[in-house]
């Protein structure tokens, strides 16, 4: 359960217990609840309760959107949104990273030599973030949404900037993970999994590019071409 400032807003989510403080600091900033490290004043974690506290200057109309309006989407356990996907405040996102197809297929065969719970398993996602030469960040959970939300919560607290990164799924990139995807500043997502019509949709109109089912040694690239350029 994430409390935040004592008890103002609560919620409650399906995760596995790792990177918890990662996990609820992402969750707030992919729903536009947080958007600058100084708007956190501190996240701790209490085991015993099942709970993370968290106290910042945090968006009240975000908040109360998550309240109010919630989307389920495509997703495990509690997966979704409470942002308006076709709200203008979403900008185009920056130029970001161009790279090879050649490096892609690198790229996926380290993240998923990392994935060990998701290969032992067959029932959880994995997640990482990666430059243009390596994986940075890896993390797994039991839903996608979560996967994604702890490698972001890392970055924002480690100060990575991911303007010019990319991040790597096992799952299907669909409209609430553009939406996060967007909502963070990233410009790419790669996933060895499908692209749903929604998410295409929602990042061509939002200049991200989605690169689905990279498995072996072929791709397909649904958005944002001019990224993945010749090797």
């Amino acid at each position: 359960e994430l409390d935040l400032n004592d008890g103002q807003h609560s919620l409650a989510m399906l995760c596995l217990p790792h990177d918890l403080e990662a996990l609820a600091v992402g969750f707030l900033i992919g729903e536009g609840a947080l958007r600058e490290r100084s708007e956190l004043r501190d996240v701790r974690v209490n085991i015993e309760s099942n709970k993370v506290f968290l106290h910042g200057d945090f968006d009240e109309d975000a908040l109360e959107a998550m309240a109010n309006r919630w989307t389920w989407g495509t997703g495990c356990g509690s997966g979704g949104t409470g942002r308006d996907l076709d709200d203008a405040a979403f900008g185009r996102v920056g130029k970001g990273v161009t790279i090879g197809p050649s490096k892609l297929i690198e790229l996926a065969k380290e993240f998923t030599g990392k994935a060990d719970m998701w290969k032992s398993t067959g029932g959880l996602h994995a997640c990482a973030l990666a430059d243009t030469e390596n994986v940075l960040l890896f993390a797994e959970d039991v839903g996608r949404h979560n996967a994604f939300d702890k490698i972001m919560g890392r970055a924002f607290m480690k100060g990575i900037d991911v303007s010019d990164k990319m991040v790597l799924m096992t799952g299907r990139l669909s409209a609430e993970i553009v939406s996060k995807a967007v909502a963070c500043g990233l410009t790419m997502l790669v996933s060895r999994s499908a692209v749903t019509a929604l998410g295409a949709k929602l990042a061509g109109r939002f200049g991200l590019t989605l690169v689905g089912f990279l498995r072996g040694k072929r791709l397909n690239v649904y958005t944002g071409f001019d990224r993945v350029v010749e090797d």
